[in-house]
């Protein structure tokens, strides 16, 4: 289960190990780790290359000197009174409901709090920096975020469910050193528990032969493609062009493999290595059309990029 705070706080301080003229460099670091949250960061605040720029040679070394002083003194007291909070009053938090997070994080010290949405629910960002300029207790804020969010925002089921099987499959691909074992249990994750996900499975490129896909672990309906030629069929023109292709209504894709009368819609998340070669791909059928959102995409390549990086 993924933790419902986190302090990200020491990836930003990273930026005081340079000179104040290569701050706006470690500011892009930062980013290229949470690219997501740090460009809706940069958009909500209005914020270009030049105004960052500007605003991190307005910050004092020695503020940064003394928060992160402060910070290493004090946080993991404030956390812990935090997490303890939360977690006796999850009710009335309703932690139970999963599609919120909160990360600490340094930013720029503008405002105290952003509400950042993503595909696996809406991640409360508290800006530390902001919280030791201003004085301002941080718990405070946490508290008030978290209220101010599920008092005005209905439930997102989806999202929290895209947030619990993310966690579980982070944890098998951790857990696990086998490749085909993590393949057969991310397969199964995903077949089990979303409930238009109707045939999951991996193709992965044939050693032996060039561009071919070949079927690896799958769950479903039995399938009569086991090899696939690249360009050929959703998953063949997945592999050919390196891209996710998304299928609402198969009946409307002129390039089609036929794999059951069931299957209305499909989506082909393609697995590009370190070297920019298709290792393989994962592949979803659904029985439904339409039912993929851009939160399925984003879900699906998310696992994707922790499996190339664990394996491939």
């Amino acid at each position: 289960m993924r933790s419902i705070l986190q302090d990200l706080t020491p990836e930003f301080l990273k930026i005081l190990n340079m000179d104040k003229i290569y701050w706006y460099e470690g500011w892009k670091e930062y980013k290229q780790k949470h690219p997501r949250l740090i460009s809706e960061y940069e958009k909500k605040e209005d914020l270009n290359k030049e105004k960052i720029k500007e605003r991190l040679q307005d910050i004092r070394r020695k503020d940064f000197d003394l928060f992160k002083q402060d910070w290493e003194n004090n946080f993991l007291s404030v956390k812990k009174e935090m997490v303890q909070k939360l977690s006796r009053n999850a009710e009335h938090y309703q932690l139970k409901r999963g599609d919120f997070v909160v990360f600490i994080m340094g930013m720029l010290g503008l405002n105290s709090h952003y509400y950042i949405d993503t595909y696996y629910g809406t991640v409360i960002m508290v800006d530390s920096f902001y919280h030791f300029l201003n004085n301002v207790d941080i718990r405070e804020t946490v508290d008030k975020a978290i209220l101010e969010f599920i008092n005005n925002r209905p439930v997102d089921t989806k999202k929290a469910l895209f947030g619990k099987l993310l966690s579980q499959i982070e944890k098998i691909i951790y857990d696990t050193k086998d490749i085909n074992k993590a393949m057969e249990k991310i397969v199964k994750v995903l077949y089990d528990n979303v409930d238009y996900y109707n045939w999951v499975g991996f193709y992965l490129t044939d050693k032996n032969e060039k561009n071919i896909l070949k079927l690896g672990p799958y769950l479903g309906e039995p399938t009569e493609h086991v090899k696939i030629p690249f360009g050929e069929g959703i998953c063949g023109q997945a592999a050919a062009t390196k891209n996710t292709f998304v299928v609402q209504d198969v009946s409307k894709a002129e390039n089609y493999l036929s794999c059951s009368e069931k299957t209305k819609s499909e989506i082909v998340i393609p697995i590009i290595d370190n070297n920019g070669n298709v290792y393989g791909e994962l592949d979803i059928d659904s029985h439904k059309l339409e039912p993929f959102t851009i939160e399925d995409s984003q879900f699906l390549e998310e696992i994707i990029n922790l499996f190339v990086k664990k394996y491939v």
